[in-house]
């Protein structure tokens, strides 16, 4: 078909061949309009005439109208036609009749709410634009047409009410208010409001929303006011309107006065609002405040917003759905995540809100700092202050350090209201956990004791409730707190690595390569916290289930490069490593009841036995290092459960040491050449004098002035310096053995010493500065003894037995005042260590000679031993003077009183 060059003879383009050929419709009975038919000819009304000769061709079925010229053009054309047309202004209410007979059918009535088609399309005329509305939005354009075309519109839009979506697609409601947004000028809009709110009340649901939220798009701002005032009392009456209302009068333009009364209202129904509506109601609230009132309406919303109710309220839901529909499973989790969601988009609103508005940030810290009892407190100062951390604008982040800090030094946000935080609103603090661990690690770094355990419960928690990434970044950043060398710090994070390791043993052994590299920075470390920190490998690496596993070959590898150490602090580092590991490779597995022996693999128990065997070996040359591994040992025994096979051979193990060691058979005399007159001392067994047993400690310290004498020996040394370490070591095994029962040992509460008179106190100012500091180290040894010997058997119920210990107590205040006269007499004097742990016994070298050879049990041998003594006399207490001087220098910080004294 040729393109026609006169615009007039677009109203005649429809009659094609096609047209033709098809006879004219029949009218309708009912109507006398023409029936329905497959023809796209215009219809014999003013209606049809009007728009063909105005550019608009009507198609009908599925065919879109289609416009010939610019949709401006038209509705000029038409405005002038209608104005000049003989009869007007009837023939206007004749057009829209002609209009409502059109649109009868519905899918004319389809076709003319969609935007026309341009004729160029199909024949090449560049007249029109590519885009043109809809005929019922050019008709709404046309002044002299607007509020009749409204009317029809709101006639027609109850017919379609309740269809919903077509199976086109469409919409029909939505499609009718569409026609209405935008105009460039509304002829009467009071009266639209005013149909548009009549609509509203007894419409659906969903016509309702989208009405109300198409009203800004709608009317002029002129109506503004009147209609917030109507939507605000709707507001009142109706919740489920909550959001689309909200949602019209943060677009509508209001004044202050109007806007603080229209907020005032919404901050009304906070409480009580449908959790989905929440996220809309915060942020209505929020982008409506002024710099004069934010800080009152920030106090008051924040007075209302009670996000734990949200939690409950979806518990509750959950249960009434499984209550409900117990085969739909999944039913029961839809609430509790529009919770979540509900909640994360609250927090979303107040994150936008405090990053581009200095005033409302400043709101919020006043709000939770003006809080002053523990009760008040809420989750959501917790999540609030994580969102003015996470903002780095406006200092917020420094304002919420410091709000945090004061409030947990006050005792105001505690750890059961952070417990709460992270137990309801784990997936929605996940979001903010670079926050939550740079507040964790701030408050870890504090100077202020108080604000410091806090930093640990926030890192346990992160630990317990979020991801595998964020696990690793909480170990990470614990290591790197051990790391620091700053002692609190060190503390506190390897404290909390035992906590983890102890409830989280499974996911914290992902991590034990992270924990293993605090290895290379044991210089930094005490050693208490190197104890920690092998406690903390050694259930990684061997625990009952032995997830951590993959650093065993390195946790042995360390132990034996430090115990081959010939410096004192790390053979004791060796030894605490070993002793802890030994803690957790014999730990007590569970067995069947009634099976005997032990609970570990058999190449198990021989890895520990060796271990053991390679640390007495490694620390038998030193009375340090071994009193250090006795000591070790005792806690170990005390602290754990371990196997069965393994107790009963370390004790079988200690009590032939021990009475190899200390003890001898005690016979009319005491064979060698001693410093003092040797004598058996406060014997309770008096029966017993000839036959019984002694601790023989005069003659040991004796040994120890020659082994000190002569440094070229080599073994095992047996010093007097382990005897009370070795007796509590004994004493924890017969417990553990005997389940309580010290009766193998009970000999040693009564059985005498090997002393000297001590009637040379009396005399003490005559002797010489070596001879009376052996007498003081003579006196503490001893009093050491008989306070490890009250310790052991005082839990005694034998009367006989109690007196013993009675009579003991009485030897240790007597000794006491003996050797308070000692030491008046040598002020030079430095006691014996007590504490092997400590730092102060670093710069002692180890003993490298060796005892004489071993006694037999029950001091068989021990005229030998005398023989080997024979030469000894007082002399080799100058010999070794020298010796003992450097020894006090560099033991000048020790303690006054052995940790046996306490």
């Amino acid at each position: 078909m040729m393109r026609k060059k006169k615009r007039s003879s677009s109203v005649s383009i429809d009659e094609d061949p096609a047209s033709r050929d098809v006879p004219k419709s029949k009218k309708s009975k009912s109507t006398g309009r023409p029936a329905k038919s497959l023809s796209s000819s215009v219809p014999d009304s003013v209606f049809g005439h009007m728009l063909q000769d105005s550019g608009v061709i009507l198609r009908q079925g599925n065919m879109a109208n289609e416009i010939a010229v610019d949709q401006v053009v038209f509705q000029k054309r038409l405005q002038q036609r209608l104005r000049k047309n003989p009869r007007y202004p009837n023939i206007i209410q004749e057009f829209i009749s002609g209009l409502e007979s059109h649109i009868e059918d519905p899918e004319r009535f389809r076709n003319c709410l969609l935007p026309c088609v341009p004729r160029c399309a199909s024949e090449g005329d560049t007249s029109s634009s590519s885009f043109q509305e809809s005929l019922m939005r050019m008709l709404l354009g046309v002044e002299m047409l607007q509020t009749l075309v409204i009317n029809t519109l709101f006639e027609k839009l109850p017919e379609f009410m309740f269809e919903g979506v077509g199976e086109d697609g469409l919409n029909i409601p939505h499609l009718i208010i569409n026609q209405l947004k935008w105009l460039d000028r509304v002829v009467d809009c009071k009266d639209l409001g005013s149909k548009l709110m009549q609509l509203v009340s007894v419409a659906p649901l969903e016509i309702q929303r989208d009405i109300i939220t198409s009203l800004p798009e709608i009317l002029e701002d002129s109506q503004h006011g009147d209609m917030a005032r109507e939507l605000n009392a709707l507001l009142q009456q109706n919740t489920q309107l909550t959001a689309p209302i909200l949602d019209a009068l943060s677009s509508l333009n209001l004044s202050s006065e109007l806007l603080s009364e229209v907020r005032g209202a919404v901050m009304a129904t906070v409480a009580a609002v449908q959790l989905e509506d929440l996220p809309v109601v915060v942020k209505f609230i929020l982008h409506s405040i002024s710099a004069s009132d934010a800080n009152e309406v920030v106090c008051d919303l924040r007075r209302k917003l009670e996000l734990e109710q949200c939690v409950l309220s979806s518990v509750l839901q959950a249960s009434q759905s499984r209550e409900k529909s117990k085969k739909d499973r999944g039913s029961s989790s839809v609430p509790a995540c529009s919770s979540k969601d509900s909640v994360a988009l609250v927090l979303e609103v107040i994150k936008s809100a405090v990053r581009f508005q200095k005033t409302i940030s400043e709101a919020w810290l006043k709000a939770i700092e003006s809080v002053t009892e523990p009760e008040d407190h809420k989750v959501v100062d917790v999540l609030v202050l994580l969102i003015l951390h996470s903002t780095n604008a406006n200092q917020s982040r420094r304002g919420a350090e410091r709000v945090l800090k004061a409030k947990v030094r006050g005792g105001l946000i505690h750890e059961a209201l952070l417990n709460k935080t992270f137990r309801d609103y784990a997936q929605v603090m996940r979001g903010y956990f670079p926050s939550i661990l740079s507040l964790a690690q701030g408050l870890l770094r504090s100077t202020d004791c108080c604000v410091v355990p806090f930093g640990g419960h926030i890192y346990k928690q992160a630990f317990t409730a979020f991801d595998s990434y964020c696990q690793q970044e909480v170990v990470g950043s614990l290591v790197t707190h051990v790391c620091s060398g700053v002692s609190g710090e060190v503390d506190v994070a390897l404290e909390l690595l035992c906590e983890l390791v102890s409830q989280k043993p499974t996911e914290m052994a992902q991590y034990a390569v992270f924990v293993k590299g605090i290895l290379d920075y044991m210089d930094n470390l005490s050693f208490q916290q190197i104890r920690r920190l092998f406690h903390v490998l050694s259930c990684l690496a061997f625990g009952q289930d032995q997830h951590g596993s993959h650093i065993q070959d390195d946790m042995h590898i360390v132990i034996r490069k430090q115990l081959s150490s010939t410096v004192p602090k790390y053979k004791r580092i060796g030894i605490i490593g070993a002793v802890m590991m030994v803690g957790s490779m014999a730990a007590r597995r569970d067995r069947p009841e009634g099976s005997q022996g032990g609970t570990l693999p058999k190449d198990t128990h021989r890895q520990v036995v060796a271990l053991l065997e390679l640390v007495r070996s490694c620390s038998e040359g030193s009375a340090e290092a071994a009193a250090l591994y006795y000591d070790e040992l005792a806690n170990l025994l005390q602290n754990h459960r371990l196997d069965p096979l393994v107790q009963t051979w370390i004790g079988k193990g200690v009590l032939e040491d021990f009475q190899e060691d200390f003890v001898v058979d005690l016979g009319p005399e005491i064979p060698g050449s001693f410093p003092f007159t040797a004598s058996a001392m406060y014997n309770l067994d008096e029966d017993e004098s000839q036959g019984g047993i002694a601790i023989n400690l005069l003659p040991l310290m004796a040994k120890d002035l020659l082994h000190k004498a002569d440094s070229s020996r080599d073994g095992r040394h047996v010093s007097p310096l382990c005897l009370s370490s070795f007796f509590r070591l004994l004493r924890l095994c017969e417990e553990e053995e005997h389940q309580g029962d010290l009766e193998e040992i009970d000999a040693l509460l009564g059985c005498p010493l090997i002393l000297t008179d001590m009637e040379v106190v009396e005399k003490v100012e005559s002797l010489s500065k070596a001879e009376r500091e052996f007498l003081c180290s003579l006196l503490f040894y001893t009093i050491n003894w008989f306070r490890e010997v009250v310790n052991a058997f005082c839990k005694l119920k034998d009367p006989e037995m109690k007196m013993k210990v009675i009579t003991r107590l009485q030897n240790i205040t007597y000794l006491q005042t003996l050797l308070e006269t000692c030491l008046a007499a040598s002020p030079g004097f430095i006691p014996p260590l007590a504490n092997f742990d400590c730092e102060s016994a670093e710069v002692l070298a180890p003993a490298t000679s060796v005892a004489p050879a071993k006694k037999a049990k029950k001091g068989k041998k021990s005229k030998a031993s005398a023989n080997k003594n024979s030469s000894t006399d007082g002399s080799q207490l100058e010999e070794t003077a020298e010796a003992d001087e450097t020894k006090a220098q560099a033991n000048d910080n020790a303690t006054d009183t052995p940790h046996h004294l306490l």
